[in-house]
């Protein structure tokens, strides 16, 4: 008789767990940018997003993984509360592919010539030939592990300790749930339920058992959305909360009657497979069966509710009073640097926030010139939102740098490197107003004399130029469009050519002989080269902007 093999056991599950991993990370390459378009269009629609959650749980293989990425969505504002609801909901049912999946038992004898096939597909040089190899290579492993898992676990049916464990599991209903939700949350949804499956294979355990195993995975898959909204805002503690509540009423429903389900699912498994051949007949197929049933009935009952749900769950979490918190990064979440393509949407969200900061600067830069004015009011002013731009790019740069390059295509590195230089474009004309153009407004402080009237009409023309083909740049990086881009281009060649005629104008001035023209003459010069400098920087930012734009 064959013994039980820890090894054997131990290499399976490390198989199976890093082949989960491949596959999510292959995944997100091929499919983040398509994700990132349905969420687009998730914001009024339950049925979307409920969708939307099937999608991402197929991508994150983890209906764990989506609910923490939800947490930093609601978060940042990327979807309401509410619909985040509809979204666990469909991620709840993304799983039952991942399962149905695992219990394909007669794919593991060809898992490794998958994993040879994905093997081979990573060596290409082309990203989504080498990002779908390693999907096939996750796919792979995984079965692999499962196969492994099955055959360490084939001599237990002899162990009588195996035999006394099990026949204590399928006697304690209650207590078999909590220990699969531990190991649930321990490990992973899947995961739990693949050891389940893989010890069906094995003849170990019945279906009466697996059911308690299947509902415990199902709670145990929250444990990592209530883990990540421990330092969340109170719509991330909603979301943990809310996918909580409904798996533990769902399975407080089915508790009193799994030996009816069991029954009823081994009767219509039979009918299932005829129609469904590629369902594994007996335990393994059954526990594929119960899994999908307690899924959608839970998203057939708590659809129609998400905002009788959402106030109920507000409730028992409410508003703080005391909102004020540290200035900071509203969009820069951690999880969703598992996908690139996210982030770089999170990143360029938090960029338009600096945007919106330097915009304030431009339009105020020359307030602080004005004559016979309190200077050092606008001065603070200039350099709070100042040190406000100095944090933010310094956290987007940060952020940045998190995401792992080695996981990035050709065309995402160039994302990342556009985005990067974007962010210091900004801050280098924050700089401009907050060193330069104050020193300047100091030093005119100091002499206390004004500019001539012709010179200071000509500085604030000059203002408004800069000021209106900012407008555009900012139009352009939220959306981009060819007409804007061309328009920013000519602008910087006219602002050139303005400032050239307002130079002009000023030495008109001085050979005139005129008073304030001679006293202010290298403050008035400076700040038109400035005024340049921070348009060139615009351009600068479009030409940057291109590469963000998606082939």
């Amino acid at each position: 008789m064959q013994e039980f093999s820890w090894s054997v056991l131990l290499g399976g599950i490390a198989f199976f767990f890093y082949g989960l991993k491949s596959a999510r990370s292959g995944l997100q390459v091929v499919a983040g940018n398509r994700m990132r378009r349905i969420l687009q269009g998730v914001t009024n629609n339950r049925l979307l997003a409920l969708f939307f959650g099937i999608i991402v749980t197929i991508i994150f293989q983890s209906s764990g993984a989506t609910s923490v990425l939800l947490i930093s969505f609601v978060e940042t504002q990327l979807i309401t509360f509410i619909n985040a609801i509809a979204v666990l909901l469909g991620a709840d049912i993304g799983t039952t592919l991942t399962v149905f999946l695992l219990s394909l038992g007669k794919i593991t004898e060809y898992s490794l010539l998958v994993v040879a096939l994905g093997f081979s597909c990573q060596l290409s040089s082309k990203p989504k030939v080498k990002s779908t190899g390693a999907i096939i290579l996750g796919f792979g492993l995984i079965f692999y592990g499962m196969h492994l898992m099955s055959e360490a676990a084939e001599p237990l049916k002899h162990s009588e300790l195996a035999r006394i464990i099990f026949t204590y599991l399928s006697t304690h209903p209650l207590a078999t749930i909590v220990i699969a939700t531990l190991f649930a949350g321990a490990i992973h949804s899947a995961g739990m339920i693949g050891i389940a499956i893989a010890l069906s294979f094995a003849g170990v355990i019945s279906l009466s058992t697996a059911v308690p195993i299947v509902l415990g995975a199902n709670i145990g898959t929250c444990v990592t959305a209530i883990l990540s909204a421990v330092g969340s805002n109170e719509d991330g503690k909603r979301v943990a909360l809310a996918h909580t509540g409904s798996k533990i009423i769902g399975v407080a429903l089915v508790y009193p009657f799994m030996n009816e389900l069991s029954i009823f699912v081994q009767q219509i498994s039979f009918r299932i497979t005829d129609y469904f051949p590629l369902l594994t007949p007996g335990v393994a197929g059954e526990i594929v069966i119960v899994h999908v049933l307690f899924n959608i009935a839970l998203a057939i009952c708590f659809l129609p509710f998400t905002v009788l749900l959402g106030k109920l769950v507000t409730l028992l979490i409410p508003d703080r009073k005391d909102k004020a918190e540290p200035f900071g990064p509203k969009y820069l979440d951690k999880a969703s640097l598992e996908m690139p393509s996210l982030a770089f949407a999170q990143v360029k969200r938090e960029i338009l926030r600096i945007a919106a900061l330097v915009e304030d600067q431009i339009n105020r830069c020359l307030h602080m010139f004005y004559y016979k004015r309190d200077i050092e009011f606008e001065i603070t002013l200039i350099e709070t939102e100042d040190d406000k731009i100095d944090i933010l790019e310094k956290e987007v740069r940060f952020y940045l740098a998190k995401i792992a390059t080695e996981h990035l295509s050709e065309e995402e590195s160039g994302r990342q490197l556009a985005l990067l230089a974007i962010g210091q474009d900004f801050e280098e004309i924050g700089d401009i107003i907050s060193r330069e153009m104050v020193t300047l407004a100091r030093k005119k402080d100091a002499k206390g004399v004004p500019f001539s009237e012709q010179g200071w009409v000509d500085l604030r023309k000059m203002q408004e130029h800069v000021r209106a083909n900012f407008a555009l740049a900012i139009s352009y990086l939220a959306q981009p469009s060819q007409e804007i881009k061309a328009q920013v281009l000519r602008n910087e060649q006219h602002i050139d050519e303005v400032e050239q005629r307002f130079r002009q104008s000023h030495l008109n001035r001085l050979h005139q002989g005129l008073k304030e023209s001679f006293e202010t003459s290298s403050l008035h010069l400076d700040i038109l080269s400035n005024l340049r400098r921070m348009n060139r920087k615009i351009t600068d930012i479009v030409v940057n902007a291109e590469k963000l734009v998606e082939r």
